[in-house]
């Protein structure tokens, strides 16, 4: 009995019409019999509708095919094609493999010139102790001295114990009037338990060598005989901050008259938030830090000024837009990742990216060498020519924003070539950032406003200090005394006569 359904029943039962078949999601086989039923105009709709469904396949799959070379791209980042952290390297990155071992053995080459400690002059020494050679030799004669010494000088750390100062205040009353008076701390005493020079070096140790609270605790504990509580060291951090805001307003304030400045930012939570941002703004011979609860460009008004009148090398983070091309250097290390990652793509755009990687990486040769603005030129034509393809080809448009987005924003890009104070890079931010990366890293999140506020001050002070060559102790001595003794602080200004 043949299953082809009659007229009949056809017009009956009509669910399995083109359009109840192209409404299904998977869609049902239409067999060439019922085809045959339809009329020219039916097989038509059921054409074009078949010819609709392919269309938006077609563009899911390739929306879908975008998302996988996403993905695929994604899981293949690492430190050199994007702006993760060296740290964040997996094994499979193959960045440790690839550098080379050396050949040479460990130590000092041959014809290396050694270096040793000098010897100290003689009115440095503390204690001099001659030893006499043997008075007979083994052959049973006897030995002469020959006057001549060879100095051998051991340095060693005296045993520290910390000075405990007691201070008595004595009270008394007006025979006259009957009033009572008490005595007073004297002029660079605090009022708590740690002294000016000990609250110093707890703000050291905190910095410059990354300690935490524990950790200061115990070494001074076993170095200086005296057990402080944690709740101390946090109370003297907060005592430092306090003693540091003077100096370190000043410095920020005087970023507006800096004719160059580098910035960046890395995120430094606060316990229980995720929102705290550190900010590091930094010249030559001075390095600002702000904890700030965002990332947002209001920050960068606050910090330099809403028009600032200085040349900002900062990375491409859109935030650093308001400030004019002319007025910006582009991270040409970051330029490079991008450009790294553009040429790990498939097609025109690999091909693209790698264009402009070797243009990036002729560019630092070229720089290094010397070359003026003027040579400059066929590259930058060479750079130019590479962005335009890249925004107008179509076949990756992550790869086309990318170049459009550089090509609006060119002349950031080689504003080291119109003034030879800039650099082509923004090193420098990253770099004054990393200790108080080391900071988090080893101390974890702050945990409340003093915290945040001991972080960013202290962290000003010891990479200003690094910067002009000045000593990070002396200079919190001389800050926390002044803060005791309500006199004017120290300034964290560079110093012609003094720094050069």
């Amino acid at each position: 009995m043949s299953s082809e359904p009659s007229p009949m029943n056809a017009d009956a039962a009509p669910a399995s019409s083109p359009t109840d078949a192209l409404a299904s999601p998977v869609g049902t086989p239409i067999s060439g019999a019922y085809l045959e039923q339809l009329t020219l105009p039916q097989c038509h709709d059921v054409i074009g509708r078949l010819a609709a469904q392919v269309d938006a396949q077609s563009v899911e799959i390739g929306q879908l095919r975008e998302v996988l070379a996403l993905m695929q791209e994604r899981m293949k980042l690492d430190s050199k094609n994007s702006s993760k952290p060296p740290s964040s390297d997996g094994p499979g990155s193959g960045n440790r493999a690839q550098r080379r071992t050396s050949q040479r053995a460990r130590g000092a080459q041959k014809g290396h010139k050694g270096s040793a400690r000098a010897v100290l002059d003689e009115r440095e020494v503390d204690q001099i102790v001659d030893c006499a050679p043997p008075e007979v030799c083994a052959c049973g004669a006897p030995v002469v001295a020959d006057g001549q010494a060879v100095r051998h000088q051991v340095f060693d750390v005296p045993p520290v114990r910390a000075v405990v100062n007691e201070y008595r205040l004595h009270a008394g009353c007006c025979t006259g009037c009957g009033k009572k008076h008490r005595a007073v701390l004297p002029a660079g005493v605090p009022t708590g338990q740690i002294g000016p020079r000990a609250l110093a070096l707890i703000g050291a140790l905190g910095t410059r060598y990354h300690l935490t609270q524990f950790k200061i605790r115990d070494l001074l504990a076993q170095v200086t005989g005296v057990d402080f509580s944690v709740g101390a060291i946090s109370q003297a951090h907060g005592k430092l901050a306090e003693a540091l805001a003077a100096p370190v307003s000043e410095a920020i304030k005087s970023l507006a008259d800096e004719p160059i400045l580098n910035m960046d930012e890395t995120r430094y939570p606060r316990e229980g938030t995720n929102g705290n941002w550190v900010w590091g703004v930094v010249t030559a011979k001075l390095a600002t830090y702000s904890l700030l609860p965002s990332r947002a460009r209001y920050v960068i008004h606050s910090l330099i000024g809403e028009h600032p009148q200085a040349i900002v090398g900062s990375d491409r983070y859109a935030a650093y837009g308001h400030i004019p091309p002319e007025q910006r250097q582009a991270c040409w290390s970051h330029l490079i990742r991008d450009f790294l990652r553009i040429s790990q793509r498939p097609g025109q755009p690999g091909r693209i990216g790698a264009n402009l990687l070797g243009s990036a990486y002729v560019l630092f040769r070229w720089r290094t060498a010397g070359k003026s603005a003027a040579q400059f030129e066929p590259l930058q034509r060479r750079v130019q020519r590479a962005l335009i393809r890249g925004r107008d080809q179509t076949a990756c448009r992550r790869t086309a924003a990318t170049c459009a987005n550089l090509l609006k924003s060119q002349a950031s890009l080689w504003t080291f070539l119109r003034d030879a104070r800039v650099e082509p890079t923004n090193n420098d931010a990253e770099r004054a950032l990393r200790g108080i990366v080391i900071k988090r890293k080893i101390s974890g999140p702050t945990r409340s406003r003093r915290g945040d506020e001991f972080i960013a001050r202290a962290f000003t002070a010891q990479e200003t200090c690094r910067r002009q060559g000045r000593d990070l102790w002396d200079f919190l001595h001389q800050a926390v005394t002044a803060w005791i003794d309500k006199t004017a602080p120290p300034s964290l200004l560079p110093n012609p006569a003094l720094n050069g």
